[in-house]
């Protein structure tokens, strides 16, 4: 079996002149935690994921390190006003200056991509090893589609139980 029979077509991604509040829209419209960034040829030049964002978030905003940044990305997102303090305002506004830097900044610029010839195992090893959950599919650095750890383990367990 091969990449090209188990991936998904419509794969829900990013442009490279996005920016990153687009893709935390994405992230929400579509219920997905990561995409990869494409040019105008279509070609992946990145992926984004939530990790990334937050990692990018801190590692820009080195005072938001040591506290709990998932409940303030929810507050913002939400409006919940929990103590409507400085620290919370200063929070907002760092975050809304981040959210209009372009998404292939905050993501990883050489994304781990496979051919859509590669056989399930070898797909299976790339997302294992590198301990990602997505891997973009691609013919001649062209995106085609994208595998999840759970389309694997689906084809996995459909070819045990047929067995």
């Amino acid at each position: 079996m091969k990449a090209r029979d188990i991936m998904i077509h419509s794969v829900i991604k990013a442009h490279v002149e996005d920016d990153v509040k687009s893709v935390l829209r994405k992230f929400v419209e579509h219920g997905i935690g990561g995409m990869p960034i494409v040019d105008n040829g279509n070609r992946v030049v990145g992926y984004i994921s939530d990790g990334d964002i937050m990692r990018a978030f801190s590692r820009h905003y080195s005072r938001f390190r040591t506290i709990d940044t998932g409940y303030y990305v929810v507050s913002f997102f939400t409006g919940i006003d929990a103590d409507n303090d400085e620290e919370d305002a200063d929070f907002r506004a760092h975050f809304q200056e981040f959210c209009r830097q372009k998404a292939i900044d905050a993501g990883v610029r050489r994304a781990v991509c496979v051919q859509e010839e590669d056989t399930l195992e070898a797909v299976a090893k790339i997302l294992s090893e590198r301990k990602i959950k997505k891997v973009p599919v691609v013919r001649s650095g062209v995106l085609v589609g994208i595998i999840s750890r759970g389309d694997v383990i689906r084809q996995v367990v459909h070819r045990f139980m047929e067995s």
